[in-house]
């Protein structure tokens, strides 16, 4: 990943989103990918490999779309100030505003003297309790500059920070900056011991069924592959599913109604699923009786 020089090299130097957080709308959507992938490969019937195959097509299209949002998002560095480009969010301030430069890995940002104006740092402080998997994005400290409109997010750019050029160039075209104590306090909302406790059962879960399925599909008959293919979904969808709806729920209630609308497709597709995999997991075990 390298830094995008403009004509004005010297002067004005652009980062693009670096290669980890543009792999997440694939690490988030992937799990659902993998189902429909599943059941338009092994389901029993031609109607359920047809969904399997719409659906798969849906959430491709859905995560090209994602991919090329993501794409989109820029930073910007000047001698004069820093500003942050992306869909529906325009974030500006000049380096005499900007008050302190938070490094702790994940929440990385720049925190100005004075709010932001524009629609960008009302847009960001509405969407300041968004999470995502029974994750949250932003931290209650991050939350309370955002919602003063005093927060420019730079995380997704971390990549250059610590790989890249970007430390570099702040030295150079913002040597103040640079020089001010990095703000390196720990989040001041870590995770619950609940919520803790809550990916690991999904996670151990999940892992067991994928690593359950492999071996018996490595080692069993083929005339039982498709059963235990079943098996494996009637467990993952529900997990999956719930997750969904917990992040669409989420998003709206933080004012992110574009996530919340994938995510509630996202919801209504694992539903689908659910009913689909245990139709036909109730069918196998009547035939097996």
């Amino acid at each position: 990943m390298k830094t995008t020089w403009t004509p004005e090299a010297m002067d004005r130097c652009v980062y693009h989103v670096g290669p980890w957080r543009r792999a997440m709308p694939w690490m988030a959507f992937g799990p659902m990918l993998v189902l429909a992938a599943g059941l338009w490969v092994f389901a029993g019937s031609v109607e359920n490999r047809s969904i399997g195959a719409l659906v798969f097509a849906i959430l491709t299209l859905m995560l090209l779309g994602l991919h090329a949002l993501i794409s989109y998002a820029r930073l910007e560095l000047t001698a004069e100030g820093v500003r942050l480009r992306q869909i529906g969010m325009n974030l500006a301030a000049p380096w005499i505003d900007v008050a302190g430069l938070r490094l702790d890995r994940g929440h990385e940002g720049f925190v100005t003297l004075h709010p932001i104006s524009g629609s960008g740092a009302a847009n960001l402080a509405a969407v300041r309790g968004l999470g995502w998997y029974f994750n949250p994005i932003y931290n209650e400290e991050q939350q309370a500059v955002m919602a003063d409109r005093r927060w420019i997010p730079i995380e997704a750019f971390a990549w250059h920070l610590r790989h890249g050029r970007l430390r570099a160039d702040l030295a150079r075209l913002a040597p103040a900056v640079q020089s001010l104590a990095p703000l390196l306090a720990p989040p001041a909302n870590p995770v619950s011991p609940e919520v803790q406790r809550r990916r690991l059962v999904i996670l151990v879960c999940a892992l067991g069924a994928f690593l359950a399925a492999i071996v018996m599909l490595g080692l069993g008959p083929p005339s039982r592959k498709e059963s235990v293919f079943s098996v494996v979904m009637a467990l993952l969808a529900p997990l999956l599913t719930f997750s969904a709806g917990w992040s669409a729920w989420s998003a709206f209630r933080s004012g992110a109604r574009l996530m919340g609308v994938l995510f509630t497709i996202l919801t209504l597709l694992g539903i689908l699923w659910c009913l689909l995999v245990w139709r036909d997991l109730a069918i196998f075990f009547r035939g097996a009786g």
